[in-house]
């Protein structure tokens, strides 16, 4: 499969079709070594449907042999020959035998071009030349010779090679490959069957400068460590494997023709990232290489240089000089540059050295150590204590590896930090060592999909710490909690509250509030008790930043706080935590879903689902995919809520994700709710388990309600109804007791409906969720309609019908549209519904006046003469300025 050629494919395809009507033609692609023509060449030849192929390649070896690829390019079709004119036949038949002499190469040329086109008579022929940088003189001049007059021929010619050759100058149409772009280079490397990390990828790309050939083989010639991630920051190729292969073997062959000091300059070159020019050449003068090996270089092409920086021509080289080397040539080349970084390069002088030391080394461990401690980013910090361990007396190795591995969780590197966990237990020697062991474990284990043995861990690792380490042990127990909460296991959190209790706090320590509070949201867990206390969690910042992940959960839950999620967010990238990202963003989802913000939500779960599969995080993905479903049933697209709800229950019905299950339910739901498949709804709603997070119960229950009484069942409202009273009255919000008092309405009649219906669109102006507002004004609106009410149900069903279009909910904005147009006309007086200055607005905006003349003379601002047209819109049935004519004036005095 080709990555990124779309264009280049487009036009070998456009070249061919008109060579099958009849119009042939010639393309000259042009690219380095590895960029991909012999790939499009071959796709080429599998598009060519119904024309003949005839294909050849150049052969350095063979580039002085007179007719050598000529004789390739006919051996197919040399029983053809014969059919030419004796004179034609005589001259392709003595050049491609012994008998060629060179005055006879204008007949050749004339008889070539002779024998195309009497093969083309009977069909459309494709002639694919690859690499013909190396093709013999004579074979050359006499394709460009034909080439040249295809165009009434159906002939195409498709002609790859480099810069340079024969072809380079022949002016012929061309097509030039470029680079792949990143995210084409991406997909290629995704293709492999070896799955990269995302950081080894972004250097493998960063490497490979867009070169396709590059990019496979230096995915190839990375370790399995490194393929999880484990890179020096510094040196791309140190402990890089070398790649046999026919590229490697040819270049390395040239490599052998190069004097000793230019190799030693390359191989500076090759140790070093940075491209420093200025440090390059001080190493290189350890080795012995000045300027006229640098001058050598670049006048071979070898290397590229400017005033600052200096790099191979191609990427492929950098890798052949580097394992070409051997062991002590490569230490010696980073030796070199660990000597000539200056004071500001403190890093990389201890990489290199790294590079270049064996056997122990405490004081280097060290050194690595504190760059890990240092490091903004959890990536490099990983590889830097799991360097440091490797220089370490063994004593100290288990509790660098745990630290490796706590930072390449925090890099998402999963793969990684299972392995260096494993390799830290081993060498553990201490309890606090074994614990954070556990606590890695545990964390690996919740993100690939297991939250429930990952809790066990955590629980089991803090018997260990919790008399000499309380607050340590505390902090696992969260973690413990928030796994627990995250697939609702009551009974698990019940073992969470049993350990929590086991530790000897001691009686003034700011914990015992915090073991308090998570004890009490356990115990509330099966009843409907207080839950303000998951606030309080949140405001505890007794362990720091650590207890951030733990209680933020709790916190959106209760509260939709974007703007603490959006914290996390913004910490996550901050501190180079991204394997923490996906995490992170399914909170703000969270958080911008309950708050009505969809198309944020849809925006920031899509990011988190990306991360999360790139990560190798299938728990984390499964709620991702069930959100999007959510979001996607509001918009009515059943294909894709279907598609996510499946993509989600894959993961989470084989390891029972209570949660997951549940919003996937819930989302399948709403799909039904909005088409008007009112009892397919309860049933899918009433089929989700009490037993799991009553939280998620109470964010369900109006559209339960609403299933039921639309359904014909309003007493299968009430168990519904009850959640969500007892859910306001833990935590009353404008936006809760709104949504209380509409399922109230629903399940009421007469006079006292209208009253729910009333003072639930009164607690919505107070609140900020659009989405759920709009809900009520559309059942409000409905209800009206059905008292005969219509002037006054088109204020509301015009408003909602707004909304919903802004918010992309299609099945109830035609829903809405639906109901008005069942009232007969649009709403035009709106008298009651306008306030007296938005009724002032709208009759001097009838008179044709602009938003800045209204302010100019009612003493406001242009922005709010808008704001209160734009509010008025609604209520008056009318979507613009320009319909206020329709508009009865004398109906608003």
């Amino acid at each position: 499969m080709l990555y990124g050629r779309k264009a280049e494919q487009a036009q070998i395809g456009r070249l061919l079709a008109e060579a099958m009507s009849g119009a042939g033609g010639t393309l000259v692609v042009k690219g380095a070594m590895g960029a991909g023509k012999s790939a499009l060449l071959h796709d080429a030849a599998t598009e060519a449907d119904g024309m003949r192929v005839l294909s050849a390649a150049g052969f350095e070896s063979e580039a002085g042999q007179p007719y050598a690829s000529l004789g390739l390019l006919l051996r197919p079709v040399l029983a053809r020959v014969d059919d030419l004119p004796s004179a034609d036949a005589r001259a392709l038949r003595a050049a491609l035998s012994a008998a060629y002499r060179a005055e006879d190469h204008a007949a050749t040329r004339v008889a070539l071009l002779s024998l195309l086109s009497g093969l083309a008579a009977e069909r459309p022929l494709l002639c694919l030349i690859d690499d013909a940088q190396w093709l013999d003189r004579l074979s050359a001049d006499a394709l460009m010779f034909a080439a040249r007059r295809l165009g009434s021929e159906p002939i195409a010619l498709v002609v790859a090679t480099r810069d340079g050759g024969p072809f380079a100058a022949a002016r012929l149409p061309e097509s030039r490959l470029r680079p792949l772009d990143r995210a084409s280079a991406a997909e290629m490397l995704a293709a492999r069957p070896q799955r990269l990390a995302p950081q080894a990828r972004d250097r493998i790309i960063g490497e490979s400068r867009g070169n396709p050939l590059a990019l496979a083989e230096l995915a190839a010639c990375l370790t399995p460590e490194q393929r999880s991630g484990r890179l020096n920051p510094y040196a791309f190729h140190d402990g890089t494997r070398a790649n046999p292969g026919q590229v490697l073997e040819d270049l390395g062959r040239g490599l052998q023709r190069i004097p000793a000091s230019v190799k030693s300059l390359l191989l500076v070159v090759a140790a070093d990232d940075t491209g420093d020019l200025a440090l390059v050449t001080a190493a290189a003068a350890r080795l012995g290489a000045g300027p006229a090996e640098l001058e050598y270089t670049e006048r071979h092409g070898l290397l590229e240089a400017d005033g600052l920086t200096v790099r191979f021509a191609h990427p492929l080289t950098r890798m052949a000089v580097y394992h070409e080397a051997t062991t002590t040539g490569r230490r010696a080349a980073h030796w070199a540059l660990a000597e000539s970084a200056d004071e500001g390069q403190a890093e990389l002088r201890v990489w290199h050295s790294a590079a270049a030391t064996t056997g122990p080394c405490p004081e280097l461990s060290a050194e690595l150590e504190l760059i890990a401690e240092r490091a903004g980013d959890a990536w490099p910090a990983c590889a830097a204590y799991e360097r440091a361990a490797g220089f370490a007396q063994r004593r100290h190795r288990g509790r660098l590896l745990a630290a490796a591995a706590r930072a390449a969780v925090d890099a998402g590197l999963l793969d990684a930090a299972a392995d260096l966990a494993r390799r830290a237990l081993r060498l553990a020697s201490d309890a606090d060592t074994r614990a954070e062991v556990a606590r890695v474990d545990a964390e690996v284990d919740f993100e690939r999909g297991s939250p429930a043995t990952g809790a066990g861990k955590l629980i089991e690792g803090t018997v260990l710490i919790r008399e000499r380490a309380p607050a340590k042990a505390m902090l696992m127990l969260a973690e413990a909690f928030r796994y627990a909460w995250a697939v609702a296991d009551a009974g698990l959190l019940r073992e969470v509250e049993a350990a929590l209790r086991a530790v000897p706090l001691p009686a003034d320590s700011p914990l015992t509030s915090l073991t308090a509070q998570l004890c009490a949201v356990v115990r509330s867990w099966d009843g409907l008790g207080p839950v303000e206390v998951l606030a309080e969690i949140a405001r505890q910042d007794l362990l720091g930043d650590q207890l951030v992940a733990a209680s933020l959960d709790l916190r959106i839950a209760v509260t939709a706080e974007c703007e603490a999620a959006e914290g996390y967010v913004a910490e996550c990238g901050r501190n180079g935590m991204a394997g923490r990202l996906p995490y992170a963003l399914q909170l703000l989802a969270r958080a911008q879903l309950h708050r009505g913000m969809h198309a944020e939500a849809r925006a920031t779960a899509a990011a988190g689902l990306d991360l999360a599969v790139e990560f190798g995080q299938p728990h984390r993905a499964s709620h991702l995919s069930g959100l999007l479903g959510w979001l996607a049933a509001v918009a009515g697209d059943d294909e894709r809520c279907v598609a996510l709800v499946k993509d989600a229950l894959g993961h989470a019905e084989a390891q029972e994700i209570a949660p997951v299950r549940a919003l996937c339910a819930w989302a399948l739901a709403l799909l039904d709710l909005g088409h008007g498949r009112n009892v397919e709804a309860l049933t899918r709603l009433e089929g989700i388990p009490r037993d799991g997070a009553w939280i998620g119960a109470a964010r369900r229950a109006p559209d339960q309600v609403e299933a039921a009484v639309r359904s014909g069942r309003p007493d299968r409202a009430a168990f519904p109804l009850s959640v969500l009273e007892a859910w306001a009255r833990a935590h009353p919000t404008p936006d809760a007791e709104a949504l209380v008092e509409r399922c109230r309405a629903l399940t009421a009649t007469g006079e006292q409906a209208e009253r729910h219906y009333v003072n639930a669109l009164r607690e919505h102006e107070r609140g900020d969720q659009p989405y759920e507002h709009a809900r009520t004004e559309l059942a409000f609106g409905e209800w009206l309609r059905r008292a005969r009410r219509r002037a006054e149900s088109r204020v509301h069903l015009g408003a909602c019908a707004t909304v919903f279009e802004r918010v992309g909910a299609t099945p109830w904005a035609a829903r809405a549209r639906a109901e008005l147009e069942a009232t007969g006309r649009p709403a035009r007086n709106a008298r009651g519904a306008l306030t007296p200055q938005q009724l002032q607005i709208v009759q001097l905006a009838a008179t044709g006046a602009s938003n800045r003349d209204i302010a100019d003379r009612l003493f406001l601002s242009p922005r709010t003469v808008g704001n209160h047209l734009y509010r008025a819109f609604p209520k008056l049935g009318i979507r613009s300025r320009a319909e206020l004519g329709d508009v009865n004036l004398d109906d608003l005095i």
